[in-house]
């Protein structure tokens, strides 16, 4: 991405910024958790587990505004694509400082006294402190569901039915569902199940330990929920970039540049290597010309050629 300009576009900024939010869950977040599953026991200090807490609420909190960032725009390109100003790049590069900044403001907090992280499931993790009944404590998980999980949520189905209602609307006029409408909506599905696949079980456990009975959650049942929001760092990157038409147009244009340029053709009797179409047989000179009649023997009385391929 980095080097086919193309795919720079307003949408796919966006776009970028949550497999970067997921990318950095994987070489911050799940090394330490891994570590310490090893060893049976969170290993990283008070210091450490604060710290991890915070990474990892952090960039969730971002990969779940990002998401909504990106259902909203689809909306808007899908149910309203003649409004007057459409997404641009500074739209774009705006969009995504207020994204960080939004997650900063939800996540800071703990580090100020308001909540706290502390380690959770098997103490091989730490997260926000769901257990302790408190004022303190209940207040910031209030806060941080409702602008965390609530709203994004709200705003990802707005967007969602208004997207599939247009194209039904779309199908009903022009007798048939086209290839591209069908495409989306196969997209908006496996965003959905991702989305609720990922955070649910893990926002109602939380929601079951702060505001409800938790007696019978064992460690064991614990960690599942937490092991599934993490998950999400898999396939956000299939569905937004491994079914993203232009990335797999430009994929595909650079992996058939890239055969063409390391294409080698070689002809082992003769020591000739020839790019491309080039081809230089027995008998012949490089470019067409004859060769002595020595060498044409020579050749001749050799086995059949073969020629290797390297790509």
């Amino acid at each position: 991405m980095w080097k086919e300009k193309q795919l720079w576009t307003p949408l796919n900024i966006i776009l970028f910024n949550l497999v970067f939010s997921d990318f950095l869950v994987s070489i911050l977040g799940n090394p330490w958790a891994f570590i310490s599953a090893i060893n049976y026991r969170w290993v990283f200090g008070r210091i450490g587990c604060v710290l991890y807490g915070f990474i990892m609420s952090f960039l969730g909190i971002n990969s779940v505004t990002t998401l909504t960032a990106l259902a909203f725009e689809r909306y808007l390109l899908i149910a309203r694509p003649f409004r007057n100003s459409g997404l641009n790049f500074q739209h774009a590069h705006t969009l995504v400082l207020f994204l960080w900044f939004y997650s900063l403001f939800l996540t800071v907090p703990p580090l100020l006294g308001w909540g706290e992280y502390v380690n959770e499931a098997a103490d091989v993790s730490c997260s926000v402190n769901w257990e302790k009944k408190s004022i303190n404590s209940m207040t910031y998980i209030t806060y941080l569901f409702i602008f965390g999980l609530f709203i994004p949520l709200l705003i990802i189905t707005f967007s969602y039915v208004n997207i599939i209602n247009r194209m039904r609307r779309n199908a009903f006029r022009m007798g048939q569902v086209t290839k591209a409408e069908r495409k989306v909506s196969y997209m908006i599905l496996l965003m959905i199940i991702a989305f609720l696949t990922a955070w649910s079980p893990y926002a109602i456990f939380a929601l079951i330990i702060q505001f409800g009975n938790s007696s019978g959650i064992t460690p064991g049942i614990a960690v599942i929920p937490s092991l599934l929001a993490k998950s999400s760092i898999c396939y956000n990157p299939l569905i937004y970039i491994g079914l993203n038409v232009q990335f797999q147009q430009t994929w595909k244009q650079t992996q058939e540049k890239r055969k063409k340029d390391y294409s080698v053709e070689v002809l082992p009797t003769s020591g000739i290597i020839s790019r491309d179409t080039n081809v230089v047989f027995p008998g012949k000179a490089r470019h067409g010309k004859p060769v002595n009649e020595n060498t044409k023997t020579s050749n001749s009385s050799q086995d059949i050629p073969t020629l290797i391929t390297t790509i």
